[in-house]
């Protein structure tokens, strides 16, 4: 701390003057000095209480060497921020390339940081040092951009970019890692290991999704982004959630930038831990519920992918669902099983909704048959609406029970009644063996409160029980929300027969809207509710409706994306187009 009040210091103007006219002048500066270094210490240059809050970004005002500098040859890089920062997160935020060997020392003085190298820089490199958006201030300001100093041991620096954004939220040390592709080795990419390897350029992340790569050479590469969750400067398989772009990029010429180049983030790491069953429970002699490690891909629940066995006899499986109260759990409905006896139930190709496939050596359990018979009614789940905000048509309204239930008569079951009298039916859209959507066929214009009404007696499970009641739910009513349309179009040079995906997300309540197995031309939402929408389309290049984030190990390119730039609005009765979507 001295040290750093020592570089930062002026001589004291008129000092030896005032000393040399009487000696306890002398006390004076000294015991300035003595308490300036104490409030350094414990304010660490905090600034003073009071006057309007600091809301500037940082900034690095200063280099040594200055950016583009070719022959260097010191050891030692210099920076100065605009403003003192937070020391303890910056070496975090700063990356070099080529990666030393030997891990730098930082050494600060005031708002100066020296990085200093260990061993001599390689001859006739390139070098690039960047600091991350993950710079902040005192006050917390973040630097937000990151920034770039490039200089070269040699004669010539490398000048090539490549440049783009990364959509989704990068929690974390985000990174874009570029491995460089020898020219003339075949087998460089089949033996590439980025979860052992380090990559060849490291750029930071911003915070609006935006990076560049500086200070690469002519050459292909392979890139990733990488949300680097043990900082150690490689991708760990299931631990970093990563994004990988459509296709190995090329720079050409280092005075013509690769530009425009967009990855999509996943929003987690690969899930690569294969589902476990932790038991089975007899709730009645003709329902068992399976409780597993994590959901189960309910493409895989059909009753020849599980056996049950009780006293030594097979029992006959009728129905599977997922439990709409608990998605970890599995319900299955089978012929009556006697109780007190032990039961054997086995599964195959049972899958996680990743793909990951039940073990073998985990695919059987055990368990003791209840005596009770299925003699209660099927229970009616809290519905799924917010009660304490209002609901508004046309949205759908989740009606789930905690078994597998049919219905008698579906129209009329479930209403929204107006406490001053008039109502609005609903149409009943089974999802699975106990879930159903309810969808309006009608509005309550002007309506501020009302009940929903589901008459349970319609209702019944499959031991034929039922309850001989309305459940009524009070809820607020909202505005009724009238439609739109949405128009565009999709222009893709490339692949323009390739069947594309376009999705509109409300950017209130999440609802989404997709149109699938389009091709390059126009495309329209004919009616979607009015608000804002988060406007994307992909390449659906493998035809399955779901985008391919793609993935690192092993390597397979993502499908081709475009983000609209902003949210859309939608009004009522009114079409909002030139909504036009390219893919580069």
């Amino acid at each position: 701390m001295i040290r750093r009040f020592l570089r930062n210091s002026r001589p004291f103007d008129g000092v030896p003057a005032l000393a040399a006219a009487h000696n306890g002048i002398w006390l004076m500066p000294a015991a300035m000095l003595l308490a300036l270094l104490c409030s350094c210490a414990s304010g660490m240059g905090t600034p003073p209480p009071g006057g309007p809050a600091d809301t500037t970004a940082p900034a690095i005002v200063f280099s040594n060497p200055a950016n583009g500098t070719v022959n260097f040859s010191e050891r030692t890089v210099t920076v100065e921020f605009s403003e003192y920062v937070e020391e303890s997160r910056v070496q975090e935020q700063v990356v070099i390339t080529p990666i030393p060997p030997i891990p730098p020392d930082f050494d600060w003085s005031g708002s100066t940081l020296d990085i200093e190298f260990q061993e001599p820089l390689a001859e006739n490199r390139t070098y690039t040092v960047t600091f991350g958006s993950g710079i902040v201030d005192l006050s917390g300001n973040r630097l937000g951009h990151p920034f770039t100093l490039r200089f070269s041991t040699g004669a010539e620096i490398d000048s090539g970019r490549i440049q783009g954004e990364v959509a989704g939220r990068a929690e974390g040390r985000a990174y874009i890692y570029a491995y460089l592709i020898p020219e003339g080795n075949p087998v460089f990419l089949d033996t590439l290991h980025p979860d052992s390897t380090r990559p060849d350029f490291i750029a930071p992340i911003g915070d609006d999704g935006s990076f560049s790569l500086e200070g690469l050479p002519v050459g292909e590469f392979r890139i990733f982004a990488v949300v680097d969750d043990f900082g150690d400067q490689l991708y760990t398989p299931g631990q970093d959630a990563y994004g990988v772009p459509e296709r190995d990029l090329r720079i050409t010429s280092p005075t013509e930038p690769v530009t425009d180049v967009r990855i999509r983030l996943r929003a987690a790491p690969d899930d690569l831990v294969a589902p476990a069953i932790y038991g089975a429970t007899s709730v009645t002699r003709t329902r068992t519920e399976l409780r597993f490690s994590e959901p189960i891909d309910s493409s895989t629940l059909h009753p020849e992918n599980f056996g049950l066995t009780a006293g030594g006899t097979t029992v006959a499986i009728s129905e599977l669902w997922t439990s709409a109260a608990n998605r970890l759990a599995v319900q299955i409905t089978h012929a009556e099983l006697p109780a007190g006896a032990e039961a054997t139930l086995t599964t195959t190709s049972l899958r996680d909704t990743t793909g990951n496939p039940l073990p073998d050596s985990g695919a059987v359990v055990h368990f003791t048959v209840t005596e009770a018979r299925d003699t209660l009614p099927p229970s009616l789940l809290p519905p799924g609406i917010d009660t304490v905000t209002a609901y508004t048509f046309p949205d759908s309204i989740r009606i789930a029970f905690d078994e597998a239930v049919d219905i008698e008569t579906p129209g009329g079951t479930v209403m929204l009644r107006d406490t001053a009298g008039p109502s609005a039916a609903f149409r009943l859209v089974r999802i699975s063996a106990a879930e159903f959507l309810a969808r309006p066929l009608d509005t309550l214009f002007g309506a501020a409160r009302g009940v929903l009404e589901v008459n349970l007696g319609r209702f019944r499970d499959k031991a034929g029980n039922r309850r001989d009641s309305v459940a009524l739910i009070p809820l607020a009513i909202g505005q009724v929300r009238q439609k739109g349309s949405l128009q565009g179009t999709i222009t893709d040079s490339a692949a323009p027969d390739a069947p594309h995906v376009v999705t509109a997300r409300a950017m209130t309540g999440g609802a989404i809207y997709r149109l699938t197995g389009l091709h390059a031309g126009p495309w329209e939402f004919p009616a979607v509710p009015e608000g804002e929408y988060e406007i994307t389309a992909f390449r659906d290049s493998d035809g399955d409706g779901v985008y391919d984030y793609g993935s690192i190990i092993p390597f397979r390119p993502a499908e081709a994306f475009v983000i609209w730039q902003g949210p859309v609005r939608v009004r009522p009765r009114w079409a909002t187009n030139q909504i036009g979507l390219v893919f580069r």
